[in-house]
Formats: structure tokens, C-alpha cells, sequence
């Protein structure tokens, strides 16, 4: 079997190097009877292999696969949507969904039910295994709460779907009628409720309780996510409240700030008050972006992430290193920030910033040589776009990346790149071991400020969780006066630029109906980038073609979704 690829005995880098190609042919179906076909030799049948905890760990862990595909797809989520443009079309569908070229012949979201049939087929047969009983029951509650995760993610894409609990051949070739969308979030949140009972709050280590295994915590997160979506705003909010009363997490912070820490002159754009004001600024800066770098994984506000590791190219280390910087530092610049995500992020007193129109910026910008003039719009900003946006004149100067970014137009589209995300202690390449946090505390926050103020109101505990946001970045905070309405509007943007590229804008236009404010993309010349088309349908997708052929029960849902 294909083993654990530099597995330490403090993080579970992918779980599914555990699982190899024998296994795999098991989960999915029995061996033939047939007197004619042998059991190759590295393969094990159903009837031997459900006999030792430690099958009973491999076959669980072979159900974390789709982990690491899902903080692929969340780096080209925000490409669905107006916070960024993906202008690669053969790394991801974003570039298609985001332009409107959607139709079921060419277009697949992930409709794949490989991991729920090995759930399926872990949850049937882990009762063969003798081992201990408390250790089968949390095993068990890991893959109802993987299965619940994976249903969870498609039916955001596909609305109503196939549920299936037992083992079965794979469900896309099965006629199953699909249950609707309302019924699949009854599924969904009832596992993840349940499951959370029987996790650990936390793994220690070693084999079969690595850190990176899903927690308590992270089930209830996920549950919390759910009901958010869903707009059951009370359950979102009292699920968001047990991890915040848990004592188990907090926002990311760096106590004291280094040489390296202050090399980027920040003079030109920030006019500080005094020191006080200027160890505030840097120490939210680097707070902000070092919390995802490698050397602060698994922090105190990660909650749930998925492992990478050094220098395996192209296969189990983390690509944004390669994908998100611009081509003179040797990136892609595959994902690249909108215009409006730059506009969105607040002045640094924490009020709206008003944009300049099109044509002033690009008259400022003088096609790449700028006026004083250009520079104002970035002055005295929210400190995250700072470390999270590579607009022309932003210093970064840490680690081996020394730039000061300016637009590379034959390969920068819009004309900024992201730089959230990179870890510049690693070369630009697809080598990086940085994990990607699927789960952070600082989104529990936001789900309950936005559910508590939906529910209750603006109380002080809405407050609270958004200051808490806020002054990490040393940002000021939110203004104590705003009534509900008002304070809507704050969170969603608070939410936007907090979360930008982690995977959560376009379910996030979707639920706040607001895909029709998607318009043309256009640089900062205020040149055409990219035609967007968004039409009602979109807030869901369409089912592959070749799933509706396998599966003809498919069909009117499909043609429901207006596909």
C-alpha cells in the first residue's frame, strides 16, 4: 500500500497517502466468485481485511482524501465571484462559471461520490473489527462527519442530490432519485451534530491521533457553517458560540516585532500619529499575513486545515507560492484580486472607502507610469490589504521575495496580484509545506456576529466578535451606534476582506442574493478584462452530463435548475 509520504507524530499530512491502490479496489467492490480471477498479490478481499485497528485506521484515513481538493477549490472559489479573476481556464472552472459559459457538457463541479462510498463502506464494516470500543466509536464518528462534510460541499454547487448511507457501487451510476436540498441540510447537520459528541477537542500526536483529524471543534464548525447558509440564524449562532465559550482558539497574534518585521516602509501610505500607532500598524500587518506561513501552522486559529509538505512538487506541496505572484517574481498570477476587492477594504478609521471613478484611476495610472495623484487611493487603508494585496508601490520586502509591486500587464490582468497566502520564506514555486486553513477561528466570529445580529440584533456580543477581528490588525473598532441594518452591511464587507481567497465569496453571494451585481472586469487602465454573465440559475449548477446519462432520475432535477 501507498504509505504516508513524511507523516511526523504532531500533523497528519494527507491521511490519503494511507490508503493505496489495493484498498481502494476493496472499499469500492467486492472479488469476483468467479473460480477464474485471482486476488492480485498487495490486494485483500473483504472478507480478510476487517480484522486489526490498524485496517480499520488505514480504511478511515483513505476517507480524508478529498480534503486537499477542497483547499485547491477554495483558492479559485473567490474566481466565481467579484473578489477575484482566475484567467487560466484548464486549472479550474472558474474562469468559465465567472464568464457564464455554464452548461452540463463541459462544466463539473466535483460531482464525485468516491469518499462517501469509503465512508459508506467504513461505516458498515468497522463493527467486524475487533479493537477497542471508545476508539471504534470516535473513528466512526470521523467518517460520519466526513461524509456529512462531502455532502455538504456539493450540494452548495448541486442543490438536491443522491443520499446514500450504505454500502453501494459508486451512487453516480445508480438511478437514485436526488433529495432535495432542504433534506440533504437535515442529513448534514444532524451528522455533524451528532458525530461532535463522540470527537476528541484535540489530537496529541501519533499514529491514528494525528493533529489534523477532524475535532469536536470542527464538526461544530462545520454545523455552524450550515446553518448560517441555511439562515437559521439562532442554531448558527448559539453552534459559533460553544467554540467561542470553549476556550480552545484565538485570532492569530505576534507578540513582539523583529528587524525583518519593520523592512517594509509603509511612511509613504500610513501617517502615523506616533510609535504607539506605528508598532500597532506592523504588528497587524504581520500578524494577519504570518498566520498563514508555514512556520505558524496549527496556531491557536486553526481549527481545521490541510497538510502540505516540503518539495514535493506538483503533487502534496502547497501551489500558491507558484499561483498568486506575479510573473517577475516567477508566479502565474493565476488568481488575481479584483478591483472591487480593493475598493472593498475599509479606510483605516474603519469607514467605507469611496473609489476614485474608472477613468480617474486609469488617467492617474498613466498606462504604468503614475501620477502622485494614483497613490492616494491606498493611503491610510485597513491594514489587511496591505498584506493582502500586491498593488503597484506595495513594499514587500521578507524573506527571498524583495519587491515593490508594480503591474506586469502581459501577465497580471487586472493589475494586482494577492499576496495573502504566500509564504515568501519559500521560493516561488509549487514546493511550498505551508497548510491551508479550511476552518479558523476568525471565521467562528464572523458566523456568529452575523447570525447573533440576525437573530437578536446588534448586542454586545456582536460587537465584541467583530472587534476582536478588527484589533488584530490594529484596526479601530466598530462603530458602537449602528442599528441592524447597518451593521448587515459592515459584517458582509468585514467578512469579505477577513476571508478574501479562502473559499467562502461566491456562497456568499449566492445566500445574500447578490450575483447580480457581478458586471465586466475591467484593469486598472480601466481596459476590458473579462465579459461576466450572471443569470439566476447560476446560484446553482448543473450536474455533469455524464452523470444525468448514467443516472436518469437526475434528470428533472436538472431541468429544475433551468439546465
Amino acid at each position: 500500500m501507498l504509505l504516508f509520504k513524511q507523516l511526523n507524530d504532531k500533523k497528519m499530512k494527507h491521511l490519503k497517502h494511507i490508503a493505496g491502490a489495493g484498498l481502494i479496489a476493496l472499499l469500492v467492490a467486492g472479488c469476483s466468485k468467479d473460480k477464474l480471477d485471482k486476488l492480485p498479490q498487495g490486494e485483500v478481499s473483504q472478507e480478510t481485511f476487517w480484522t486489526t485497528e490498524k485496517e480499520a485506521r488505514l480504511a478511515l484515513n483513505a476517507c480524508y482524501n478529498f480534503v486537499d481538493g477542497t483547499s485547491y477549490n477554495a483558492w479559485y472559489n473567490d474566481g466565481f465571484a467579484d473578489n477575484a479573476y482566475c484567467q487560466y481556464p484548464w486549472e479550474s472552472n472558474a474562469t468559465a462559471v465567472s464568464a457564464g459559459n455554464i452548461n452540463a457538457a463541459t462544466i463539473d463541479m466535483g460531482y464525485d461520490f468516491t469518499v462517501i462510498t469509503r465512508c459508506n463502506n467504513f461505516l458498515t464494516n468497522i463493527g467486524k473489527v475487533s479493537m477497542d470500543e471508545d476508539l471504534k466509536k470516535r473513528y466512526i464518528a470521523e467518517a460520519r462527519a466526513l461524509r456529512a462534510y462531502r455532502y455538504f460541499l456539493m450540494s452548495q454547487y448541486f442543490g438536491a442530490m443522491p443520499l446514500v448511507t450504505e454500502t453501494a457501487p459508486d451512487p453516480s451510476t445508480l438511478d437514485i432519485s436526488p433529495k432535495s436540498q432542504e433534506e440533504l441540510f437535515s442529513f448534514i447537520t444532524t451528522e455533524l451534530g451528532e458525530s461532535s459528541t463522540d470527537l476528541p477537542e484535540s489530537y496529541p500526536g501519533g499514529a491514528g491521533t494525528e493533529v489534523g483529524r477532524v475535532t469536536r471543534w470542527a464538526a461544530l464548525a462545520l454545523k455552524a457553517r450550515a446553518h448560517l447558509y441555511h439562515g437559521d440564524w439562532s442554531d448558527a449562532a448559539a453552534t459559533a458560540k460553544l467554540i467561542m465559550e470553549s476556550n480552545q482558539f484565538k485570532l492569530f497574534r505576534i507578540d513582539a516585532l523583529t528587524a525583518e518585521d519593520m523592512n517594509d516602509d509603509y511612511s509613504g501610505f500610513v501617517n502615523f500619529a506616533d510609535d504607539a500607532a506605528k508598532t500597532r500598524f506592523y504588528k497587524g500587518l504581520r500578524s494577519y499575513e504570518k498566520q498563514f506561513w508555514a512556520a505558524n501552522e496549527n496556531n491557536p486559529e486553526v481549527i481545521l486545515d490541510a497538510g502540505y509538505i516540503l518539495n514535493d512538487e506538483y503533487y502534496y506541496s502547497n501551489g500558491l507560492q507558484l499561483l498568486n505572484p506575479p510573473a517577475y517574481l516567477g508566479g502565474w498570477s493565476s488568481i488575481e484580486p479584483t478591483q472591487d476587492l480593493v475598493d472593498a477594504y475599509w479606510e483605516v478609521d474603519g469607514t467605507p472607502f469611496t473609489p476614485p471613478s474608472a477613468d480617474t484611476r486609469a488617467a492617474n495610472f498613466n498606462s504604468g507610469d503614475p501620477n502622485p495623484a494614483y497613490y492616494n487611493e491606498f493611503k491610510n487603508r485597513d491594514t489587511r490589504l496591505y498584506a493582502s494585496i500586491l498593488f503597484p508601490g506595495n513594499p514587500w520586502n521578507y524573506g527571498k521575495i524583495s519587491t515593490v509591486g508594480y503591474w506586469d500587464q502581459d501577465v497580471t490582468k487586472t493589475g494586482y496580484n494577492f499576496r495573502k497566502l504566500v509564504d515568501p520564506n519559500y521560493v516561488v514555486a509549487w514546493t511550498s509545506p505551508q497548510n491551508f486553513q479550511l476552518i479558523r477561528y476568525a471565521e467562528v466570529l464572523l458566523t456568529f456576529a452575523e447570525a447573533q445580529n440576525e437573530a437578536v440584533g446588534p448586542d454586545s456580543d456582536v460587537f465584541a466578535a467583530l472587534n476582536d477581528i478588527r484589533d488584530r490588525v490594529g484596526m479601530p473598532a466598530v462603530d458602537a451606534s449602528l442599528g441592524k441594518d447597518a451593521l448587515r452591511e459592515v459584517i458582509r464587507n468585514e467578512r469579505r476582506i477577513e476571508l478574501a481567497e479562502e473559499g467562502f465569496r461566491y456562497d456568499d453571494m449566492r445566500r445574500w442574493n447578490l450575483l447580480n451585481n457581478m458586471h465586466d472586469l475591467h484593469n486598472i487602465n480601466n481596459q476590458l478584462v473579462q465579459e461576466r454573465k450572471w443569470v439566476e440559475k447560476y446560484k446553482l449548477l448543473p450536474y455533469p452530463q455524464a452523470a444525468v446519462d448514467r443516472n436518469p432520475l437526475l434528470k428533472d432535477a436538472q431541468a429544475a435548475k433551468g439546465y
